[in-house]
């Protein structure tokens, strides 16, 4: 059996990085004659693998096996059956496999560094080989930063499910319930003590977390979720828990793992260490990392001078910080560099590239950049992982304690790290650039750099025509930016008024639109008039362009709850004076006064029965659309449609509206967006209802509704239950009653009365 060291993996993806080829191209399996899954293995270094097989891995690559190869036991002849990347864990391994079959969330617990993470992340690998999809949540020591368990389950939603989740936690956990009895889950969570208090239950803050563990505990589920801890999990509210206490690391542990280090020891002060640290496996790694590296590799002379040291406590965070100090003395930079690696948060992007590493290093020389990494390495002091870094929980509850000493330090630690992730995206192409994308804005709140967090949501590089939080849309959850929006507006409400108040509005304005686009516009309005009021209040030209916007967009939201004469209101003093506006310095001013200013103009002579006058100013911007002579995004360009699309509905030009909506329709499926494609099919159901196609009327109504059913958008989704009801009425089916008694429920919930109005006189 054969695995790839770190080293080997570093090496293996330079080879398939030169080849030109992706990673997961079919072509290395077919020329290796080994399936997708031996392949990933073998590149990830994830597991033995046959020497038969490994050899003609590397042989596709061009690389000498023996070269990229794990060491074994047996070729530095400490005998066979022992894996030193995985030692003395055995028998927790097969305790972890009974425990399985009688309870469905496993906790191991035990003090910090005692391997339980190695554990419960070596079971779920068997897990995972044995058919089970495995799903990992880290939870951040540093209570400030715990996710809500919402944006938890909304990211295994978009990650791992490639289901959409709800605006509401009740109805996703539902449909996590649905999950966990039809799939195979092995779910880690890891470090839950930050959520539990001193009796072992979960802090009142984070009581979501408690629901999210009942529906895990469940006896019908399929899942297996091992916890990891450093005290047991005492709700008496869940079912199918064991608490495990994992137990230390033998003495002969200790003796297999030094010898495999090649460090020289006598029984004696060996046999002493492993009883003052406990059998602590994170004491073993980090006191042979630091007798091979400042004491010669003798254990000996290690214990002679340090041995007091250690003995005055057994705790491994002072083990951690005594092994700092001496870090300190001996190599500064690379003591300097694990210090700002504590400003990385490891949570959306769990591990760093090596680059995130080169730029806290802006005090070294760049020719001693590699080996200062190494010195952390090779004394056990980061964690790497397809050669990507993270820190262990506790080395960095240290690195950023030392950190947080020097504020000038603190500061340019996360001023650079913000810079790195910036320069890493390039495009959002994927969902992890998206989420990188937002990394600078979190070391900027630990700044209270504001202004720059409104920089990076403001910025026209990544994004054509639109803020970045609008890449959320139909991708990921938009809970990840509403909470950082939150921490932003509490940090933007502590400034003095004329640095906190245009932050503020900012905030208002994009959660009002993220609101908007996940079909709440009532919370958007209330966003939307909050932001009006701020900018109209410090009066500021640069804002001038988010007060306009705010506006019709908030004309957009009164529409949709069929407020009609109030959209009026809101948007006619601004309509009447729209010259003051058209000399601010905006890139896409002209673009938002011609489409909005028209939309609105157009809106208003319909309700004014000016029918022609009305259609001719939607014709003129629909034929821009044609043209491509707008330069807005596709979801801009869908929205438009789906307003113009309306307004040709009040003009009954039936032929135009159909042509309008079969546009957006197509737009939505560019944005992938949901709500967008709900909305045109529930446009093209009314259509075909108005020129007397019912058939086709239905079909379009029907699959609308399957759409706002699974994404929960209510307000859309009454509108089409609405619709559903006139065909059938039509179509003089039965039952179509309830649809009508359904939709108002809904509407009432979402207190819009006028659309409630509407439905009531449709029903009579």
């Amino acid at each position: 059996m054969a695995r790839l060291s770190i080293a080997g993996m570093e090496k293996v993806n330079v080879a398939i990085k030169n080849s030109g080829r992706n990673k997961t191209d079919v072509y290395w399996t077919k020329k290796a004659l080994v399936s997708p899954e031996t392949w990933n293995r073998f590149r990830n270094g994830k597991g033995n693998i046959g020497n038969n097989i490994f050899i003609a891995c590397c042989k596709v690559l061009d690389l000498d096996p023996n070269e990229v190869k794990e060491q074994t036991v047996e070729e530095i002849n400490l005998g066979e059956g022992i894996n030193f990347s995985f030692l003395g864990r055995a028998t927790a391994i097969e305790m972890l496999n009974a425990l399985a079959k009688t309870n469905k969330i496993v906790v191991i617990h035990a003090v910090g560094g005692q391997g339980k993470t190695t554990v419960a992340q070596e079971y779920l690998q068997e897990l995972e080989s044995n058919g089970y999809q495995v799903i990992e949540l880290y939870v951040p020591i540093d209570v400030t930063n715990i996710p809500s368990a919402k944006s938890v389950l909304d990211e295994w939603f978009n990650r791992d499910f490639y289901e959409m989740s709800s605006a509401e936690f009740g109805v996703t956990l539902g449909r996590l319930r649905r999950i966990l009895k039809e799939r195979k889950l092995a779910i880690l969570v890891d470090n839950i003590e930050s959520l539990l208090d001193k009796n072992g239950k979960f802090i009142p803050e984070h009581v979501q977390y408690l629901e999210l563990f009942s529906a895990l505990s469940d006896h019908s589920t399929q899942s297996i979720t091992i916890v990891t801890s450093r005290c047991r999990l005492l709700e008496s509210r869940l079912r199918s828990v064991y608490n495990y206490a994992i137990p230390s690391l033998s003495q002969t542990d200790w003796q297999d793992y030094f010898t495999y280090s090649n460090v020289l020891f006598d029984e004696k002060s060996l046999a002493e260490m492993h009883s003052e640290l406990g059998g602590n496996a994170k004491a073993m790694t980090s006191v042979c990392g630091e007798i091979y590296m400042d004491f010669d590799r003798n254990a000996t002379n290690f214990w002679e001078q340090r041995g007091a040291d250690i003995l005055a406590s057994a705790d491994l965070k002072d083990l951690v910080a005594g092994h700092l100090e001496r870090l300190e003395k001996l190599e500064p930079f690379a003591y300097g560099l694990l210090k700002r690696m504590g400003c990385y948060r490891y949570q959306s992007i769990p591990r760093i590239p090596i680059e995130a590493l080169f730029y806290q290093l802006w005090d070294s020389p760049k020719e001693s950049h590699i080996k200062t990494i190494e010195v952390l390495k090779n004394r056990s002091l980061v964690d790497v992982v397809n050669s990507e870094y993270s820190l262990h929980p506790l080395v960095r509850a240290e690195a950023v304690h030392l950190l947080k000493q020097t504020e000038e330090e603190f500061a340019k630690a996360h001023s650079s790290a913000a810079d790195f992730w910036k320069a890493k995206v390039q495009s959002l192409d994927t969902d992890k650039d998206l989420l990188m994308a937002f990394e600078p804005c979190y070391h900027y709140l630990e700044t209270n750099d504001l202004n720059k967090i409104i920089e990076i949501f403001l910025n026209p590089d990544l994004l054509k025509d639109e803020h970045l939080h609008m890449a959320f849309y139909g991708r990921l959850s938009p809970t990840l930016v509403l909470e950082l929006l939150d921490k932003l507006e509490e940090r933007s409400l502590i400034l003095p008024p004329e640095q906190g108040m245009p932050v503020l509005a900012h905030v208002k304005s994009f959660r009002g639109s993220l609101y908007l686009f996940s079909g709440e516009p009532q919370k958007s309005v209330i966003e939307f008039d909050a932001a009006i009021k701020i900018i109209e209040q410090i009066n500021s030209p640069q804002l001038m362009f988010f007060l306009l916007s705010n506006v019709f967009q908030a004309f957009a939201c009164k529409l949709d709850l069929g407020e009609f004469d109030e959209a009026i209101v809101l948007t006619k003093p601004y309509l009447d004076n729209i010259d003051r506006y058209k000399y601010i310095e905006h890139p896409l001013i002209q673009q938002l006064l011609y489409v909005y200013t028209t939309i609105a103009q157009s809106f208003m002579l319909a309700m004014q029965l000016e029918h022609n006058a009305s259609a001719a100013l939607t014709e003129q911007i629909y034929e821009a659309i044609k043209n491509s002579s707008l330069s807005i995004s596709d979801i801009a360009i869908c929205h438009t449609c789906l307003c113009l699309g309306a307004v040709c509905l009040m003009n009954k030009r039936f032929d135009k509206a159909l042509e309008i909506y079969n546009t957006a329709l197509q737009f939505s499926h560019t944005t992938s967006h949901r709500q967008l494609e709900g909305k045109a099919m529930y446009g093209l159901a009314e259509i075909y209802r108005n020129i007397g196609d019912l058939p086709k009327a239905k079909e379009f109504c029907l699959q609308a509704k399957d759409i706002l059913t699974k994404i929960e958008s209510k307000l859309d989704l009454a509108k089409v239950l609405v619709e559903e009801a006139l065909i059938a009425r039509e179509m003089q089916e039965n039952g179509y009653d309830d649809n009508f008694e359904i939709a108002i429920a809904l509407l009432t919930e979402l207190n819009a009365p006028k659309q409630v109005e509407r439905v009531r006189k449709l029903m009579s």
